[in-house]
């Protein structure tokens, strides 16, 4: 991770293809890099239709 982060940093490229949101390529950080499909989109997709509301910030 410490390699991802710095060649980011030094060349501004990440490494991966750049994110869409039709593919949702992510990188996974494992004892091998991998780029792959996200891996909890069935999740995802439960929780995209449900509304939150905010939070306080500050308790009163």
């Amino acid at each position: 991770m410490r390699a991802a982060w710095t060649s980011f940093a030094t060349h501004g490229d990440p490494g991966r293809p750049a994110y869409d949101a039709d593919q949702r390529l992510v990188q996974l950080f494992d004892t091998h890099p991998a780029v792959t499909v996200y891996p909890e989109e069935s999740s995802r997709l439960i929780w995209d239709s449900h509304a939150s509301p905010a939070l306080p910030l500050i308790s009163r």
